[in-house]
């Protein structure tokens, strides 16, 4: 006799970098102190993390299980089991599931003899998984801008996604640049406004390209409803994606760049050059 399986989204990602949660009093709050947060089942956000509701398990009355993909762009899914004992699988399910855009996988057929309810969770991660570890590119705009964080910058670089991110301190309106010929696979332009608070990071417009070798570009704090190209459109290098703005958590007007690849277990940013040239704090890069 088949058992319920009951299918569940991965509920908190460890890397993500902030968590939503509603206290005790029904108070909406914002942290990026997990700690903080655990008790109230908290929702994370990253301020450039696609829908999750995009990617879903099925199963299927006949003990199917599948995974849908509704993002353009191929995604990495990793399965996790609350229970080992009286599960029964066509397919060995620890291993990655690389789901194709648009799509709907066969992942195995499961069945459950066991005691108590089985979660079975899943977490994705955009792309598939790439050794790449470094990147040369064109300047994501015409002309020279400043280098307002560089790497590793100490406002906002220090989680694994932005690591190798960098601030360009620019106007309102300066035309984005695609840096690499690649596919719009993801983005947001519908927010208006900025802030300080740790809630905007989730209120931020962007925009991501995959690139031939599974690397992603992101720009981001993009001017609203400034978006000139579709999903799953291909463009070539030095296309024009969008405008720049200043958007969600943002200090002021700014593009925010990062090359990306998937790790796996989430997208890491990785070191780049334009032209040749680090983008270091500080510097005037491009034209």
């Amino acid at each position: 006799m088949r058992a319920w399986v009951w299918l569940a989204l991965l509920a908190w990602p460890l890397q993500a970098a902030i968590f939503k949660y509603v206290d005790e009093q029904g108070i909406v709050n914002y942290t990026d102190d997990a700690a903080r947060a655990s008790p109230f089942s908290p929702q994370a956000l990253d301020e450039f993390d696609p829908d999750p509701d995009k990617v879903k398990l099925r199963y299927s009355s006949s003990g199917n299980l599948y995974v849908l993909n509704e993002l353009t762009a191929p995604v990495t899914v990793t399965l996790q089991l609350n229970r080992q004992q009286g599960v029964s699988s066509s397919q060995d399910l620890s291993r990655p599931i690389l789901v194709a855009g648009r799509s709907e996988r066969f992942v195995a057929q499961v069945s459950y003899q066991g005691q108590g309810r089985l979660e079975i969770r899943h977490h994705f991660v955009l792309g598939a998984m790439s050794p790449v570890s470094r990147a040369q590119l064109r300047p994501p705009f015409a002309g020279r801008f400043r280098v307002s964080q560089g790497f590793a910058g100490g406002y906002s670089h220090q989680s694994p996604g932005n690591r190798y991110a960098i601030d360009l301190a620019m106007p309102e309106g300066t035309p984005v640049l695609a840096a690499k010929a690649g596919v719009v696979v993801d983005f947001v332009d519908g927010y208006v406004g900025h802030t300080q608070d740790l809630s905007g990071r989730a209120r931020t417009n962007y925009l991501r390209l995959l690139h031939p070798d599974g690397t992603l570009t992101l720009y981001a704090h993009l001017q609203p409803h400034s978006v000139r190209v579709g999903l799953g459109q291909s463009v070539s290098a030095g296309s024009w994606l969008a405008s720049s703005g200043n958007t969600g958590y943002s200090t002021g007007p700014h593009l925010h760049f990062a090359v990306q690849r998937n790790d796996g277990q989430r997208l890491v940013a990785i070191p780049f050059t334009f032209h040749g040239q680090v983008p270091a704090q500080g510097d005037w890069v491009g034209g």
